[in-house]
């Protein structure tokens, strides 16, 4: 029973942080001075930003250490999710889940002050964490002012979802909006059209040549305003929208070092005739990333992992397609039969690595969210295809 409920709130916790649809390397400015202030505060070299999904820990902002992706397991931050309010140790090098780890034997952490990121319905997405080389004493006070920090970390991630829930009102909007300037400028340019004509007739009455040069600057106005209008809809699909290419800039950006890691070889491919197409972004990178983060974890070394994009138009809609293909371990026909059900799926990587049987179940329902479709095909120790169609407007 206790381990039901485990499951259930951990699913509950990586789903919430899947909501958040982020970015994980495009997030280092925006809390560049929290995540400064944050070791400014605790008086340590370093402080951390660190979002931990099911797979990974992911270091979203830094203050004087290069960090990005770390396996959950190795990391101390996986602990500290697990505390009501915060997680400190003196010594590392003296803690036996630690003191084994790169980053005490060669980076020479000793201190770790670990702060809980907690939404308000109470999920702990990630750690604020400061860090030193010395052994260090924080006061309450000062532990008081970090969590003052991580809340406020928070709140600009909780903001951002209500910014992608007004933007999908604004998406609504933008497509009355454009369709109002495609309309206008047909008429529009007529008017313009019949006063240029005139103007260059020969006429008698100099009253008939100034009306017309009126209209064809209230004209030109006009279109002004639609080219405007249209120009600022483009500026907003480059920040809320993909094209193929940016895509797999982002996949490669994210997971090619993890894959290097573990000595596997990890490409993205696209179809290059289909490049001009942009399609939203929305929960695109959760989506993907769990199935990729899925198959490099079992996928033994000198493995490979291939993804393929592409958009197809067929007759009722246009459809982005999203292919990932690994040759590891793969799934046995039972377990994708019960892939609905919440860590049916907990076994350990090629590699060891700890599982938390979360991802796949998180994936098909933030497929189904977007009126998408999965297909899994599997065959146990020849590997596993996961092939997704999303309906993209037209």
């Amino acid at each position: 029973m206790e381990e039901v409920k485990r499951m259930n709130a951990e699913y509950a916790r990586i789903k919430k942080l899947s909501e958040f649809d982020l970015d994980y390397g495009d997030l280092q400015k925006e809390f560049q001075n929290l995540v400064e202030l944050a070791a400014h505060i605790g008086g340590t070299n370093i402080s951390l930003i660190n979002l931990i999904d099911s797979h990974s820990q992911w270091t979203v902002s830094s203050y004087c250490y290069k960090l990005f992706e770390m396996d959950r397991e190795d990391s101390i931050c996986q602990y500290t999710i697990q505390s009501e309010r915060s997680m400190e140790i003196h010594r590392l090098d003296q803690d036996t889940r630690f003191k084994d780890k790169p980053y005490v034997k060669n980076d020479g952490f000793k201190y770790y002050l670990g702060i809980p990121l907690k939404v308000r319905t109470g999920e702990p997405i990630g750690a604020l964490c400061v860090i030193d080389q010395e052994e260090m004493n924080i006061s309450e006070e000062k532990k008081k002012l970090l969590r003052l920090v991580a809340d406020e970390i928070i709140k600009k991630l909780e903001s951002k979802i209500n910014l992608d829930s007004l933007q999908d009102q604004l998406d609504k909007a933008i497509v009355q909006r454009n369709q109002m300037a495609h309309d206008v400028r047909g008429p529009i340019g007529g008017i313009l059209g019949l006063a240029t004509t005139a103007e260059n007739e020969p006429l008698e009455q100099n009253e008939f040549s100034l009306y017309l040069e009126m209209i064809k600057g209230a004209a030109s106005k006009l279109l002004d305003l639609t080219d405007d209008i249209l120009e600022r809809h483009k500026e907003q699909l480059k920040e809320n929208y993909f094209i193929l290419s940016e895509f797999k800039e982002h996949l490669e950006d994210l997971y090619a070092i993890p894959a290097l890691n573990k000595r596997i070889s990890f490409g993205v491919v696209f179809n290059q005739a289909k490049n001009q197409h942009s399609f939203p972004r929305r929960k695109l990178l959760p989506i993907v990333g769990n199935i990729i983060a899925n198959a490099i974890k079992f996928t033994a070394p000198k493995g490979k992992i291939a993804v393929n994009l592409d958009i197809i138009d067929e007759e009722v809609d246009v459809y982005l397609l999203i292919e990932v293909k690994d040759n590891g371990r793969g799934i046995s026909e039972e377990k994708l039969q019960r892939l609905r059900e919440i860590g049916v799926g907990s076994e350990r990587g090629t590699n060891d690595e700890k599982g938390y049987g979360l991802g796949l179940q998180l994936v098909i329902e933030m497929v189904e969210s977007i009126k998408g479709k999965l297909n899994i095909q599997s065959e146990e120790n020849k590997g596993t295809t996961v092939k997704i169609k999303i309906p993209i407007s037209r």
